[in-house]
């Protein structure tokens, strides 16, 4: 047998108040066609029956569940209790409301020999809805980075690539493959007030120590985002929560011999912290806000959508003259002379004829917005360059 396939990884599975999803969850990791695993589940101090459901997980598997149950301390104190419980030498994360494909953990150890962390892609889904699952991948190639001149392209790009915003690799810890005793030494000195950033502080911090480092474009762990939940940016301590963060990676990335291209970047990041707090205010938009974090500064787009969505996006882009409309594109395009000045109305099917960096899809219904995304795939317009809004 293969080696890789011997050793064993711990899925760790913080939960808290997750009563709805966490039996999908569990479920999910339990199908793994990967057995060599434990599941550690740490039920950070639920007011509901999460608690009651992962003990019975526990009793009807207890060969490879564990539990462990404390007081609510946050998600940065039940991963680092999970990480101390587990026996694994590899590590990865579940969120107790996301879910993950039979294959996940076999696939993320395909890449993981003699590697220190393994950074996949990750499939984004609205809860009760028939949207079709968004792709959000790294901001970088896939492929090994080991020689130094590779780790510090990698580095160079690693919080900020070239398209604002889109990171070189992604900032969330729970789509990638850890080693655990690196892992533990990362969160035992986190700073465990951060709530909103915290990902980002142990993924990046972690990637400047790593010798190997693994970038895939698979997307087979499932994020599930619930319409209605509380931004944690709408938080009176926002601010304060950003400075914890600035201070915690600044004192890493000054240690660093990549220091320069490293304190550039986390400028940049710090700014998106800041902004996404209330970036319409900021911008001065009453409307639906452009995706500026999702755009390159001076690029040439393509708008799909000549409704409100569409009109409040030009007057921003006119206004801030922070890219270049191409075309404007609509099932019934017609010019809008009030507004409009040189930009053709087209039909989708005249889109390939043009040359862009991106296609701004300007409907606010996402289920519609996602299916256009796939129509205009199949069209041979190249996914990466698709951008669907958060409106």
């Amino acid at each position: 047998m293969d080696s890789r396939f011997i050793r064993k990884v711990s899925v760790i599975v913080p939960a808290y108040n997750a009563e709805r999803y966490i039996e999908s969850c569990l479920d999910s990791l339990i199908r793994q066609n990967c057995k060599n695993l434990e599941i550690v589940i740490i039920d950070d101090g639920s007011e509901d029956s999460t608690g009651i459901i992962c003990d019975m997980y526990q009793q009807c598997y207890k060969n490879f569940i564990k539990v462990g149950h404390c007081h609510h301390g946050g998600v940065s104190r039940a991963r680092l209790s999970g990480v101390q419980k587990a026996s694994g030498e590899y590590v990865v994360f579940v969120d107790a409301d996301d879910w993950v494909e039979n294959d996940y953990i076999s696939s993320m150890l395909f890449h993981m020999e003699e590697a220190d962390i393994v950074a996949a892609g990750i499939a984004r889904e609205v809860v009760d809805t028939a949207e079709k699952a968004f792709y959000e991948f790294n901001g970088m190639p896939s492929g090994k980075y080991e020689e130094i001149p590779d780790r510090q392209k990698l580095y160079g790009k690693m919080l900020y690539s070239e398209e604002p915003y889109r990171f070189g690799v992604l900032p969330y810890i729970c789509n990638k493959m850890f080693r655990r005793d690196i892992l533990q030494l990362i969160l035992e000195k986190s700073d465990k007030r951060i709530f909103d950033g915290e990902d980002a502080s142990v993924v990046y911090r972690y990637l400047l120590i790593s010798q190997k480092i693994v970038l895939t474009d698979e997307c087979k762990y499932h994020y599930l985002y619930h319409k209605g939940t509380a931004s944690l940016t709408d938080r009176k301590d926002a601010y304060l929560n950003a400075s914890y963060l600035y201070q915690e990676l600044y004192e890493c990335f000054t240690q660093s011999v990549f220091n320069t291209i490293l304190l550039e970047q986390l400028d940049y990041y710090m700014r998106r912290m800041v902004w996404k707090k209330d970036p319409a205010a900021y911008l001065q938009v009453n409307s639906f806000l452009f995706p500026y974090d999702k755009v390159k500064q001076g690029s040439g787009i393509v708008l799909y959508g000549m409704g409100k969505v569409g009109k409040a996006f030009y007057q921003q882009i006119v206004q801030t003259q922070y890219c270049g409309i191409i075309a404007w594109a609509d099932q019934k395009p017609v010019q809008i002379p009030e507004i409009v000045e040189n930009v053709p109305g087209i039909l989708p099917d005249e889109i390939k004829e043009y040359c862009f960096d991106y296609l701004v899809i300007a409907i606010q219904n996402r289920i519609t917005a996602c299916e256009i995304a796939e129509t205009l795939s199949f069209a041979g317009i190249d996914r990466k360059k698709v951008i669907i809004p958060d409106l």
